[in-house]
């Protein structure tokens, strides 16, 4: 069987975004936002002194003699396998839930969790228990909520309304920061120091559960399951059109097309396919974009911030903490926009380049001066805001979504579902031993812990050029063909992908292949076939 071609896109591009649109990005935001909480406060809490008195080592009675260890303050990362784990059932869930009963499953595990964290002060393997059973909620909450979005939005504005994921995400940091600068501030020996960020996650993840059910599920998973009555009505639910519109008719008749190809391939549906030659490369390209996530500053800079600005001697580790969020936060707010007319591959690629330049300037500067000095202190201080802020409008909008956009309709969910697992791995290893980085018995780097990342962002940025493709203004069966084509990453870009989505179906083919079509007269074959399939 053929490749499938898209020779003319207007019809699938034509439709504008609706208000429900943006109120399931809002609420796809909203379950980022609840795994970045949990992400966030988990680092801070440990030189709350509450938190050290029920769980540290005590030599005396009171809060000052209670210390923890270099290893509890490293396994608390421990739960970033179990989000693997999570994002690994997600697979299995998406698959026969839907990717509405995979998030209400998450929102489960997240309560049940929380729940039980409140009730292990003084048992730290307790604790950690349900810590881990909250982790495997967060991760099937990563994983499964960015693909059911990336399903449900129009193309056309796919990376400004998914941008709204990342909004989500840097709300949770903040959010998190905060709430624990507030219950800082309460008497050391009382516990709800550190257990009102953790209660704080019961009813967030009750709204989610129980929103989630006013919205429609996935079209393009219902068609997967061979459902078409129910996914039209999906498509027009989300578009404000009729179900058997011309507009749904065609973007029906499209994915089916894809999915019929995926099928001729291979009948089977399965894990083993996403490592197969066929999707190898797929599959590659969205694990690198979240490994560059996960080791380039972000679980150093939000879990361990208060920690670092307190080992490095900066007063007001918890204020800094929550300073740094917002400027998370703030650049977050510019990311919709960095995606909808930079593109994916422009904001990865401009963000790495701004975030390694932060840490070496840093690190540079405390190097020649000294880490005690004020004037160093406040350079690590003001880069760590600037690092944060291009994070927030760059990296953290671009690397979901694209992420999410790199597999194929059919195995997108175990595709996506393999990526975060891989993500919680890399993730788990860098919170794991950053606090041995930079405790004083161990790597004590300080603020040379900037020349690191500087070192794997750099590498990371290579990497994102060489084989991170631009997929802005396509659609997911239009990033199929992409595949499908063999074109090399560096020579795709949002402009030509503009082109493309327009009809010029030319512009998303290489010389050879071109050379081929204009010589076996394939356009005005394509056109003819297409009217016929889209009436």
């Amino acid at each position: 069987m053929e490749p499938p071609t898209n020779p003319v896109g207007s019809q699938v591009q034509s439709q504008n975004a609706t208000w429900k649109m943006l109120f399931l990005s809002i609420w796809v935001s909203f379950a980022a936002w609840i795994s970045a909480f949990d992400s966030g406060y988990g680092g801070v809490v440990l030189i709350m002194p509450s938190y050290q008195m029920a769980f540290g080592h005590c030599t005396g009675v009171t809060t000052e003699d209670c210390v923890l260890s270099t290893l509890q303050q490293s396994i608390i990362s421990l739960s970033f396998l179990f989000m693997g784990i999570g994002s690994a059932l997600a697979g299995v869930f998406g698959s026969k839930l839907g990717r509405k009963g995979t998030i209400q499953v998450a929102c489960v595990f997240c309560i049940i969790g929380a729940a039980g964290m409140l009730g292990t002060s003084g048992n730290f393997l307790n604790y950690m228990v349900c810590k881990c059973i909250s982790g495997v909620g967060n991760g099937q909450l990563l994983a499964s909520s960015i693909v059911y979005g990336s399903e449900c939005v129009s193309a056309n504005k796919r990376g400004l309304l998914l941008g709204i994921f990342n909004v989500g995400l840097a709300m949770g940091n903040v959010v998190a920061a905060a709430v624990c600068a507030g219950s800082a501030t309460l008497a050391p020996g009382n516990d709800w120091q550190w257990k009102t960020p953790i209660i704080c996650q019961i009813p967030l993840a009750v709204i989610l559960g129980v929103g989630i059910l006013i919205f429609p599920e996935s079209p393009r998973w219902l068609l997967l399951k061979g459902k078409e009555d129910e996914a039209r009505k999906s498509f027009a639910g989300y578009q404000a059109i009729d179900p058997h519109s011309v507009e749904v008719t065609a973007q029906v008749q499209d994915i089916l097309r894809h999915l019929e190809f995926e099928r001729s391939v291979d009948a089977s549906t399965s894990w083993i396919e996403i490592y197969r030659a066929f999707n190898l490369r797929r599959t590659a390209v969205s694990a690198l974009i979240l490994i560059g996530l996960a080791i380039t500053g972000i679980q150093f800079i939000a879990p361990y911030a208060a920690l670092f600005f307190s080992g490095v001697g900066i007063n007001n580790p918890f204020l800094i903490n929550v300073i740094v969020g917002l400027c998370i936060f703030g650049g977050a707010c510019i990311g919709p926009m960095v995606l909808e007319y930079g593109g994916r591959r422009f904001a990865m690629l401009a963000g790495y380049s701004m975030m390694a330049i932060c840490m070496l300037i840093f690190s540079s500067v405390s190097t020649a001066l000294g880490s005690d000095s004020p004037v160093s202190q406040n350079v690590v201080v003001a880069f760590l805001c600037i690092w944060a802020f291009v994070f927030g409008g760059f990296i953290g909008p671009s690397v979901w979504l694209a992420s999410a956009e790199m597999h194929s309709v059919r195995l997108r969910t175990y595709g996506q579902a393999n990526t975060t697992f891989i993500y919680e791995i890399f993730s788990f290893g860098v919170q794991f031993w950053t606090p041995y980085m930079l405790n004083a018995d161990y790597g004590n780097m300080g603020v040379n812990v900037g020349y690191f990342y500087f070192g794997l962002t750099v590498a990371v940025l290579l990497l994102t050029f060489l084989f991170v493709p631009e997929t802005a203004r396509l659609t997911l069966e239009q990033i199929d063909d992409f595949f499908l084509s063999g074109k090399r990453a560096w020579k795709t870009s949002t402009k030509k992908n503009i082109a493309i989505s327009h009809g010029n179906f030319l512009a998303s083919l290489n010389p050879t292949q071109e050379t081929l079509v204009l010589a076996k007269d394939e356009i005005p074959r394509a056109h003819g076939e297409s009217s016929g399939n889209m009436t």
